[in-house]
């Protein structure tokens, strides 16, 4: 049973990386790239999978081993690692991870918030960038966050959803192609830019 739980609690915890990378990357002001994290999105139906099932394997075990020790047999003594307390808070705890991308843009500042630098004092230039891997919230403010440290940039706009970001910058501090080097950066992929 104890083996069981960890392997749940170790694929929800594989099955959430792709969103949890970027998040504590923004948290600890890292900059870097996630980009051997982006793969594991497309495994996630299966982990989840895998997590239910090793759960749910773990309680059949703890609850057909409680019914004969229902018997009036004599009494094993188990250790805290194959309680039902224990495996509750596995549970628990894979619950989270699993559901981590639908509640992640709460651990960020204010969702509608907008990073904006001081008006710069060059021709303003909006550029529409498309990214590929974005897939919660999470992405969405990791790009967000390294597009912004660009000098030059003075709004980003990015939406998970969409698969795109909108770039308001400074064309004499920045380019495309530095915006590009910063998205790419984060793990993610552009695959066009538009200068609008």
């Amino acid at each position: 049973m104890k083996t069981t739980g960890f392997i749940g609690l170790f694929t929800a915890f594989a099955s959430s990386l792709c969103c949890t990378v970027p998040l504590l990357a923004v948290i600890f002001g890292v900059s870097g790239s996630s980009s051997g994290l982006v793969w594991l999105e497309t495994f996630r139906p299966f982990s989840v999978v895998l997590t239910i099932g090793a759960l749910g394997w773990a309680w059949y075990n703890q609850l057909k081993n409680s019914k004969m020790k229902d018997c009036a047999c004599e009494p094993n003594k188990t250790s805290f690692w194959q309680t039902k307390g224990f495996l509750g808070m596995v549970t628990a705890i894979a619950l989270l991870l699993l559901t981590f991308p639908s509640y992640s843009n709460l651990l960020y500042q204010a969702k509608d918030q907008e990073v904006v630098q001081p008006v710069q004092d060059g021709p303003q230039k909006v550029a529409y960038v498309t990214i590929k891997g974005m897939t919660c919230e999470s992405c969405e403010h990791h790009v967000k966050k390294e597009v912004a440290k660009l000098k030059g940039v003075s709004q980003v706009d990015v939406s998970y959803s969409k698969g795109a970001a909108t770039v308001k910058y400074d064309s004499k501090k920045t380019s495309i192609a530095d915006i590009k080097k910063a998205v790419d950066a984060t793990g993610y992929k552009v695959t066009s830019t538009k200068t609008l």
